[in-house]
């Protein structure tokens, strides 16, 4: 990761940023799709625009049929940087 604002981020360099489970506290949100380049340009973005702990991985859920299909789980420590995701990130867009 880029240095941002001059200072180099203490949890990439310890390589403890992105966690490798869901953690229970942190807040998530669901993607209903999963693939592995998808979720590498998300990775990549997450590193670069944000500062705290993360997680990203499949996850699997019940469609409206019940049918079980994979998706992506995304999960951020802090609610704000979950905010500022859904909001910025140009390969994560509701609309």
């Amino acid at each position: 990761m880029a240095l941002k604002n001059g200072k180099p981020n203490s949890l990439n360099y310890f390589g403890i940023r992105k966690v490798g489970f869901a953690a229970p506290h942190f807040k998530y949100i669901t993607i209903e799709k999963f693939n592995p380049i998808y979720t590498k340009q998300l990775d990549s973005w997450i590193k670069k625009y944000l500062n705290h702990r993360y997680y990203i991985g499949q996850s699997i859920s019940l469609d409206n049929n019940n049918t079980i299909i994979y998706t992506t789980k995304i999960g951020f420590e802090s609610e704000k940087e979950l905010s500022f995701f859904t909001i910025a990130c140009p390969h994560f867009q509701t609309r």
